[in-house]
């Protein structure tokens, strides 16, 4: 649809309302393709981009509950030494992501995560997860 008399939007939108069904049809058998996925422009595996793209995921697949909560707590992040993380991260052998994960949102870790940095740092259990060790009243 090149028509060069079409100065503004209004004018192509008016010209295009005036099309019967068939000159429509052409129109749209002519048209080019605007957006294409270019599949060159993927993540590289090796990227830094990565862990971006994992964060994205997982910040996507949030409840509105806990992007509401998360939000709230962003604090919290920011509280966290990053000097006292890299040692943690050294000390376990986890990654820093599993570290910020347990210390922020343990109920998401992996339990063979929470067991491997309570026993690294030699944290006692009932510290990090003190909800598994209440007695149950009789």
């Amino acid at each position: 649809m090149k028509n060069n008399n079409l100065q503004t939007i209004e004018e192509q939108d008016d010209y295009i309302q005036s099309l019967d069904i068939a000159r429509l049809l052409e129109v749209e058998r002519n048209s080019e393709v605007l957006f294409q996925n270019d599949m060159s422009l993927q993540v590289d595996k090796n990227s830094e981009d990565l862990k971006y793209d994992n964060t994205d995921k997982y910040i996507q697949n949030l409840q509105l509950k806990e992007l509401k909560e998360l939000e709230t707590n962003s604090h919290l992040l920011e509280k966290i030494n990053e000097a006292d993380l890299r040692h943690k991260v050294k000390l376990t052998g986890l990654e820093r992501d599993i570290i910020l994960l347990i210390e922020t949102k343990k109920e998401k870790a992996t339990l063979e995560q929470i067991m491997i940095y309570c026993n690294k740092l030699h944290i006692p259990y009932n510290q990090i997860l003190p909800e598994l060790f209440i007695q149950a009243g009789c």
